[in-house]
């Protein structure tokens, strides 16, 4: 009697435990997965596809919801508060934001983003006296990109340097340049002209009609393509081209010997790293969002397929 007695209460405890079990699985799966607003300028633009992939890959494993916004050139502060304030009205949980050029961008987002986590990806912002933001920022050290460049330049016994260069007052314009310079400072390079993005005007075209150089250093990923869709012979107006890429076209370029050496940024590890920061922030509510450099390589025509470790890098573009 007493055996029946206990395995009937064991019985009931078993059930018990299943069925708690059970509704607590049903429940878990009801719960909404954070919602995190994606801005990019352009962003169906096809250099950030190592980004997005990146982003979407670590998005899964975290559970967390993307919203990839759908945007034209971003080329202000105001039409990144448009972005932002849409996102805001969807109730969106954080914002992972590649900042608008200019210095009153900073002063926007804390004043949009007050009470909601941001984190930036690609690039600082600075004020008027240059100073950086604060903010969280995923990116690479465009500093250091500009001393590669600068090496590069002086084992190529370049001379006369011509310097391409995003928009002014930006994270990739301004620390590249200063890299670069620092690196060429007592050397025999001499930079004989700089050119930075102006609204509505093609680089290709303002460039054409510079001093001539041997060579240009072209710190915009867009005009790096830009330039190298356009050089004859591997030179644009005689001069070789050197600069950041960040897209499968830039590598395709450096291919086929039209481009002559890319700092490649790796979009991919920028997206996945910005989602894992943006998911700790949001299972933690007192965590601090933290900034970090990312990894870039340095490559050349001759190299491009040389090393094993350039497999997943290239994946990645994909």
């Amino acid at each position: 009697m007493k055996k029946s007695k206990f395995r009937f209460m064991a019985t009931e405890v078993l059930l018990l435990v299943l069925t708690l079990f059970f509704v607590y699985k049903i429940f878990n799966q009801n719960i909404e997965e954070p919602r995190v607003a994606i801005i990019l300028p352009e962003s169906g633009d096809q250099r950030w596809d190592a980004l997005l992939e990146g982003m979407k890959q670590s998005a899964s494993l975290n559970k967390i919801h993307l919203i990839i916004c759908n945007t034209d050139e971003i080329e202000d502060a105001d039409a990144e508060r448009e972005a932002i304030r849409e996102q805001l009205d969807n109730q969106v949980d954080a914002f992972i934001i590649c900042p608008s050029p200019g210095s009153e961008t900073k002063e926007m987002l804390e004043n949009e983003c007050a009470d909601i986590p941001i984190l930036l990806i690609t690039e600082d912002i600075y004020d008027e006296e240059q100073k950086a933001s604060g903010l969280p920022v995923i990116k690479p050290d465009y500093y250091e990109i500009g001393q590669t460049l600068a090496a590069r330049l002086q084992e190529d016994g370049q001379r006369r340097i011509g310097v391409v260069g995003g928009w002014r007052k930006s994270d990739i314009s301004d620390n590249g340049v200063r890299g670069l310079n620092d690196a060429l400072e007592g050397t025999d390079c001499e930079v004989v002209w700089y050119y930075y993005n102006q609204k509505e005007k093609k680089a290709s075209e303002m460039v054409s009609v510079k001093e001539k150089v041997d060579a240009l250093v072209v710190l915009d990923p867009d005009a790096l393509v830009e330039l190298g869709e356009q050089a004859e012979n591997g030179t644009y107006y005689g001069a070789k081209i050197y600069g950041i890429g960040s897209s499968v076209k830039s590598i395709a370029l450096l291919d086929y010997g039209y481009i002559t050496d890319i700092v490649l940024l790796d979009g991919y590890e920028i997206g996945y790293k910005s989602i894992e920061e943006i998911a700790e922030k949001l299972n933690h509510r007192f965590y601090q969002l933290e900034s970090c450099n990312t990894g870039v390589r340095e490559l050349d025509g001759e190299e491009l397929f040389s090393n094993d470790d350039m497999e997943r890098l290239l994946y990645s573009y994909e």
